[in-house]
C-alpha cells in the first residue's frame, strides 16, 4: 500500500504538460536524449529532466545608451530587439543565458555601427543603420540558435546645443528652397510677359484692347492725371517730362487719403509716383504705336 501510493507519486511528479508554442529537451543523466513536442509527457525524475523553451517572438527594449558618433557627437539611443528561437538544442546547449547574450550582442554591435556613421546619416537614415546592426547581430547569434526579426532605433536623444544648430539649419534650408523656387517663378512669368510682348506687337486689334484696357485702369485709379492716349508718342513724352520737372522744381505737401487716415506727403514721393505714371502711360503709347505700324 505504501509502496503504492509511493509510486503513484513519482508518477505524478513525472507528468509535464507541454505546450503549444514550447519545445521541451529531455536530458537522461545530464545528456540531451530527445525533443519532446507540445502535448502530455511522462519523465522520470532523478533520471531525467525537461527543460522547457519557449519559440514566441520576444521582443526586448534595450537600456538606453551613450554612443558617440563618427564626427564626434554624444547621442543617447533607445534600442528594442524582436528575436526568437529557431534551433532549442543550439540555444541550450552553445550559450549559458541565451537572452542575456543577444542583448549584450546587441548593445556592443550598435556602439560598434553607430561609431563608424555620422550623425546626420544616423538621422536622415535611421532604417538602414537598424537594418546594418540587426545582419551583424544576426551572423552571430544564430550559431546560437536565435533569430533576429527586427532591431528598431526608437529615440535618438541630441544634447540642447546640437538640437539648436540642427534647428537652424532646418531655418536656412527653408529659406533656401524659398529664394530658390521664387528665382524660378520670376524667370517663368518673365518668359510670359516676353511672349505676351511678342504677340502684341503683331496685333493692331490686341495692341487697341490693352489701350482700352490701361483707359479703364486708370479711370479705376486714384490718379490725378489722365493721359489721352490716342495722342502721338512724342506730344505724351513731352507732357510726362514736364510732369517730371514741376514735381521736382516746385515741391509741395499734398494731402491724401491713406485707409481712412490722413496723412502728409512729401513733394519726392509725389515726385516717385508721377515719374511711374508718366513711364506706364509713355510705355502703353510705345506699344501702340508699335501695333499701328505693323
Amino acid at each position: 500500500m505504501v509502496f503504492g501510493m509511493l509510486g503513484f507519486i513519482y508518477l505524478l511528479k513525472g507528468l509535464k504538460q507541454v505546450n503549444q508554442w514550447e519545445v521541451a529537451l529531455r536530458f537522461t543523466l545530464g545528456k540531451l536524449s530527445g525533443r519532446v513536442e507540445p502535448g502530455l509527457t511522462l519523465f522520470l525524475p532523478g533520471f531525467q529532466n525537461l527543460r522547457v523553451i519557449d519559440t514566441r517572438t520576444k521582443n526586448r527594449d534595450l537600456l538606453r545608451q551613450m554612443v558617440i558618433t563618427r564626427d564626434n557627437v554624444t547621442t543617447m539611443i533607445d534600442t528594442v530587439l524582436y528575436y526568437k528561437v529557431v534551433d532549442p538544442e543550439k540555444a541550450t546547449l552553445a550559450v549559458e543565458n541565451y537572452e542575456a547574450a543577444i542583448k549584450d550582442r546587441a548593445k556592443v554591435v550598435l556602439r560598434d555601427v553607430v561609431g563608424e556613421t555620422r550623425l546626420d546619416e544616423l538621422l536622415s537614415h535611421r532604417e538602414e543603420v537598424a537594418a546594418k546592426v540587426r545582419s551583424q547581430v544576426e551572423s552571430t547569434v544564430s550559431q546560437w540558435g536565435l533569430h533576429v526579426e527586427q532591431i528598431g532605433l526608437q529615440d535618438v536623444q541630441l544634447p540642447p546645443q546640437m538640437q539648436e544648430v540642427l534647428a537652424k539649419v532646418a531655418i536656412a534650408e527653408r529659406d533656401r528652397k524659398y529664394v530658390i523656387i521664387k528665382s524660378e517663378a520670376d524667370v517663368e512669368s518673365a518668359k510670359n510677359f516676353a511672349e505676351a510682348a511678342g504677340i502684341l506687337s503683331k496685333s493692331p486689334g490686341a495692341m487697341e484692347l490693352r489701350r482700352f484696357e490701361a483707359l479703364a485702369n486708370l479711370a479705376q485709379g486714384t490718379t490725378k492725371v489722365i493721359f489721352d492716349l490716342a495722342k502721338p508718342y512724342d506730344e505724351v513724352r513731352h507732357t510726362a517730362a514736364a510732369m517730371t520737372e514741376a514735381a521736382v522744381t516746385e515741391p509741395a505737401k499734398l494731402r491724401v487719403d491713406n485707409q481712412g487716415d490722413q496723412a502728409l506727403k512729401t513733394a519726392s514721393q509725389y515726385e516717385a509716383e508721377a515719374i511711374a505714371e508718366a513711364e506706364a502711360v509713355v510705355q502703353a503709347q510705345r506699344n501702340y504705336a508699335a501695333g499701328r505700324k505693323i
